[in-house]
């Protein structure tokens, strides 16, 4: 079995060669992108994109643990920093859709 289960599950066949990855909240989803070092061959992509939606969030944390173990980074102490950015980012998500509801609105 892997070391990584989730990452496996997701595709990524060689975790070793895993740069970075962000994680980005848009439309309603969270998008995680992973990049790698420049593979020899070429054959490798120099990146891959997934996207979680609300049911997938388990999923989700299960790979940014895997990712962030692999990185050799401690998960985030600071639950009340990771609180204030997911508020944050509902924010930005709600007033997007806001504007969009009153442009349509005014469209009428």
């Amino acid at each position: 079995m892997s070391e990584f289960p989730t990452l496996t599950a997701m595709g990524i066949e060689n975790t070793g060669d895993i740069a970075r990855f962000t994680v980005r909240h848009a439309k309603g989803e969270d998008e995680l992108k992973v990049y790698f070092h420049p593979g020899q061959e070429g054959s490798q992509p120099a990146s891959l994109k997934f996207a979680f939606l609300a049911d997938d969030q388990a999923v989700l944390k299960q790979a940014l643990s895997e990712l962030n173990r692999l990185q050799g980074e401690a998960p985030p102490a600071d639950v009340k920093a990771e609180i204030v950015d997911n508020l944050a980012s509902l924010e930005q998500v709600m007033h997007a859709k806001m504007e969009e509801i009153r442009r349509r609105l005014a469209e009428l």
